[in-house]
């Protein structure tokens, strides 16, 4: 639920569909949700991929420094063109808002810019994953580029900000990225977070970064925090580009973790989610 193609200022090869389809194919994984970051971008991973990829476009991307550019969407000033958007989503190219960046670009989630694609994403019943908790910290990630995300806020990601879209759009598939990632002692992010589950059963999470970069047992009291609390049946797999099989054998090393509730984490809760039909869930299991 949570991979990336190349940010619009990198050097795409042009066999990273190619390369990408492969990786997934070798680890098992009928579909992948894949963050692009331009037109050309998605008409490429789109005619390589259609079958296994399910495309979300990344917003609104923050403005560099020294020059001058955006990490997604530079044409268009980090925001994707809401016309190509949504001609995109009708054609079944776009099929999610991924990843929502509002830390990365110092903006809340009910800012008036981003109205429209709140809007078509209600429109269309399409998932949106947004990049929730504080990180990543200076230095790493996309900020390892000291002239990136001048106006980068770590308290944009509590969850709680989402509520007034929420509000206005209750039906709205969303899923946190990131949960647990700040640990276990970060309080208020775990509070909002619970809470914002409890009152929206359309609310989602993953534990990308959580799941593979802080050590395992901070991972399995993010899980058995999350499932303890009733929330078992909403806990998708994210890698954020991680390689997955760290991740699995990681998840290999929580005893407290029932076949049942590991199924549930790699593929059933995603199906579940993304509404996937009876057919195409049929031809997953196939495939495995």
């Amino acid at each position: 639920m949570h991979l990336h193609a190349p940010m619009a200022d990198s050097s795409e090869t042009p066999d990273a569909p190619a390369t990408t389809l492969a990786k997934l194919a070798d680890n098992n994984i009928v579909l992948a949700l894949v963050s692009i970051t331009s037109p050309e971008q998605a008409e490429s991973w789109h005619a390589v991929g259609r079958d296994r990829f399910l495309l979300g476009a990344m917003m609104p991307c923050p403005e560099n420094l020294a020059p001058s550019s955006y990490v997604c969407f530079p044409e268009t000033k980090g925001l994707p063109d809401i016309a190509w958007l949504e001609q995109s989503i009708r054609s079944g190219m776009i099929e999610a808002l991924h990843e929502m960046m509002f830390n990365y670009d110092g903006s809340l989630p009910d800012d008036p810019k981003m109205a429209p694609y709140w809007a078509l994403a209600k429109q269309w019943n399409i998932p949106v994953g947004v990049h929730t908790w504080s990180g990543p910290p200076p230095g790493k990630a996309i900020r390892r580029n000291p002239d990136c995300c001048p106006l980068y806020d770590r308290k944009i990601g509590n969850p709680r900000n989402l509520r007034p879209v929420l509000d206005r759009h209750p039906d709205l598939k969303i899923w946190l990225q990131h949960v647990g990632s700040d640990g276990s002692e970060a309080a208020e992010l775990w509070r909002e977070t619970i809470a914002l589950l409890t009152d929206y059963p359309n609310v989602y999470v993953d534990l990308s970064i959580t799941n593979s970069m802080l050590p395992v047992t901070e991972y399995e009291a993010a899980l058995m925090r999350l499932i303890n609390a009733g929330f078992g049946d909403r806990i998708m797999l994210g890698t954020d580009n991680v390689p997955l099989q760290l991740i699995l054998d990681r998840m290999d090393e929580i005893d407290g973790l029932s076949d049942r509730q590991k199924q549930a984490i790699l593929y059933d809760n995603a199906a579940n989610f993304l509404e996937l039909s009876p057919e195409t869930r049929r031809r997953h299991h196939m495939a495995e």
